[in-house]
């Protein structure tokens, strides 16, 4: 929860300014193209 939007977007640019520099070798590691397909629940 934020208080303000200027507190929101402060979080929003930290993020990308600062933290997804720091993790993304390991994101990508762990991103790929493997989707799990799942079957539909049935409706009854």
């Amino acid at each position: 929860y934020f208080k303000s939007k200027r507190d929101f977007k402060a979080a929003i640019d930290q993020f990308f300014a600062v933290t997804l520099p720091e993790i993304a070798g390991s994101l990508a590691s762990r991103i790929n193209d493997n989707f799990q397909t799942l079957k539909p629940a049935s409706s009854s």
